[in-house]
This record gives structure tokens, C-alpha cells and sequence, in this order.
């Protein structure tokens, strides 16, 4: 994934953990915002949060599955 692709599914994974938390959304918005003004950012360290942030959105659907 390129760098843009990255962060729209970021900025995709933060507006759909909203449906479940707002705990992360500042956190977030400020990574987007820093990713968005740099021109070189850590690719990996991106990867690893969308990664990352994939995991928890997938753990609150099934809390809210399971219990919602």
C-alpha cells in the first residue's frame, strides 16, 4: 500500500471505530493530521497502526456482537 492508501484507511478505521469509541479518535486525528504535513513518515510505523487499529476495531465488533 502506498503512503495515501495507507492513511485513508486510517482515517476509514478511526470514523468506524467512532460507531463504538470516541477513546482514540483524538489520538488519531492527531496522527492523520502529522501524517498528512510530513513528506517522509515511517511507512512501517503507519503499516503497523492501521494493522494495530484493524485488530481493535474487529475486538469491538465483537464485543458489541456479543453483548451489544
Amino acid at each position: 500500500m502506498t503512503k495515501n492508501q495507507l492513511i485513508i484507511k486510517y482515517i476509514d478505521l478511526r470514523d468506524e471505530l467512532m460507531d463504538y469509541t470516541m477513546e482514540h479518535f483524538d489520538a488519531m486525528s492527531y496522527d492523520i493530521d502529522g501524517y498528512l504535513e510530513e513528506d517522509e513518515i515511517d511507512i512501517d510505523e503507519l503499516k503497523n497502526q492501521v494493522k494495530a487499529f484493524k485488530i481493535l476495531l474487529k475486538a469491538y465488533k465483537l464485543i458489541y456482537y456479543t453483548y451489544g
